[in-house]
């Protein structure tokens, strides 16, 4: 008969949870005269991620950029208020808020038709 080894490993039930701040810090965001969003994660990075042009880069490089536009976007501590300035401007173009163009185009028909039909 062989012996069956096991694999004792060490850690926590919960391992995410020990990745947390002790205590959580609430910081006021708010929008500057000029328009911009001070403490945004987007700062100083170049924008041709942001506005990836496929024709000029090509099709895979496009995806590329906007799946790294997309994980500074997660991170950004102003995202949202970045998505609803996009949003009212209706932006065109390119990763803004962590939405690409059609997802934003999307989210505007599912609020107005929130707003003719009642929410339904």
């Amino acid at each position: 008969m062989t012996a069956r080894r096991t694999l004792h490993l060490t850690g926590t039930r919960a391992p995410h949870r020990t990745a947390r701040p002790a205590a959580a810090v609430l910081a006021e965001f708010a929008p500057a005269p000029d328009g911009g969003l001070p403490g945004a994660a987007c700062v100083g990075v170049d924008t041709d991620l942001f506005f990836p042009d496929p024709a000029e880069i090509g099709e895979r490089a496009a995806r590329w950029a906007e799946r790294r536009a997309r994980m500074i976007c997660a991170g950004c501590p102003v995202r949202l208020m970045c998505l609803a300035q996009a949003l009212e401007r209706r932006e065109p173009h390119g990763i803004v808020g962590g939405l690409n163009a059609a997802e934003r185009a999307s989210i505007r028909r599912s609020q107005q038709r929130a707003r003719v039909g009642g929410g339904r």
